[in-house]
């Protein structure tokens, strides 16, 4: 039987109106008969994103303008099956009113921010997110709930990108010592999101990109969805002339077509670089910690923002980060249960 978690509130808490959130084998809302991200394919779901791992073929779903564009050109996903809203534009559902706000991960991303019209409870839930800048995806945008629920990729106080800035000069140094040395540079970074975040920081200081057929099939899809700053992608057919970049998927590098290239460098775009070991796990020549995910202080900055009276983690290190929430003075629990209850004493001398 599948495991089936609802969330109340303390005693404390009771007396103040909150949206039913139900975790079986994903998260639902019994009130708008509604499933959040799931893996497996529903009557009705919110879909926050077009990265594999948040798609499956669901009745009816709802997303934003750019993510139906990207659904029906990366998983034929038909525009009968999407319920398809712009950003901050609110619309009504039953006794609720939904709003699609920006995530910040990739292009499209959305959360959706629900309140119910006859309480004014009211609940986010972020998706994948990320807070710092972005050429290619729309700026992200908090707004108050009651109920958060959050993804913790990066969940650990360990986990501390550092600035924007300091990471793409540690991009243009790679490609340039590449240059310099002769040799190709190749940076891997997933065909939708951080692909086209390079391609835009690559086209901005001039330098000439091939993409992998992946990468540049997906990125014609962002620029015809209305993304800015992407040029019209030239693709890697296995030669690249003299100071060309090649941005590629993680899982082609073993490709015949990879292969052939004798003189390249490779360099892994990836918040995970962070852990020791990452570059001869990768087997790449260098790691970048470049995410399209929010970092520990970016989880910490979204939970200020929005103030919730409980928060609900997802993916990643849910137990240790609500733990953390918990010790903070919020009421906060992991979507898969098992969360260690912590007691403290006042201990007299």
């Amino acid at each position: 039987q599948s495991r089936c978690k609802e969330w109340g509130l303390p005693h404390n808490l009771k007396h103040r109106p909150v949206i039913e959130v139900i975790y079986q084998k994903g998260l639902y809302l019994p009130e708008l008969d509604l499933w959040l991200d799931p893996r497996s394919p529903k009557p009705r779901a919110f879909i926050s994103h077009a990265h594999a791992d948040h798609v499956a073929r669901h009745s009816s779903t709802i997303c934003s303008e750019v993510t139906a564009r990207l659904l029906r050109d990366r998983f034929r996903i038909s525009a009968e099956r999407t319920d398809a809203h712009p950003f901050h534009s609110s619309f009504t559902d039953k006794n609720f009113r939904i709003t699609l706000l920006p995530a910040g991960h990739i292009a499209g991303s959305a959360m959706i921010h629900i309140t119910r019209m006859s309480d004014q409870a009211s609940l986010l839930y972020t998706g994948d997110f990320k807070n710092r800048p972005s050429r290619t995806a729309e700026p992200i945008a908090f707004a108050q709930a009651d109920t958060l629920i959050m993804e913790t990729t990066f969940g650990l106080p360990r986990h501390r990108f550092p600035e924007t800035s300091e990471v793409e000069n540690e991009i243009l140094r790679f490609v340039r010592e590449s240059f310099a040395q002769n040799k190709t540079p190749v940076l891997l970074g997933y065909s939708l999101g951080k692909s086209q975040e390079a391609l835009a920081l690559m086209h901005e200081h001039d330098i000439p990109t091939l993409l992998h057929p992946a990468a540049a099939s997906m990125t014609r899809s962002c620029i015809a969805a209305g993304t800015p700053q992407l040029p019209e992608p030239l693709e890697f057919d296995g030669h690249a002339p003299e100071g060309h970049v090649i941005i590629a998927p993680p899982h082609v590098m073993r490709s015949k077509k990879l292969l052939g290239l004798k003189a390249k460098r490779t360099a892994m775009l990836s918040g995970w670089a962070l852990q020791p070991g990452a570059k001869f796990r990768y087997g790449v020549d260098e790691v970048i910690p470049f995410s399209d995910h929010a970092d520990h202080p970016g989880l910490m900055h979204c939970v200020e923002s929005v103030r919730p009276k409980r928060v609900i983690t997802i993916h990643g290190y849910t137990r240790e980060f609500a733990a953390e929430l918990r010790s903070r003075g919020y009421e906060a629990w992991s979507a898969h249960g098992n969360d260690q209850l912590e007691f403290h004493f006042n201990r007299k001398s």
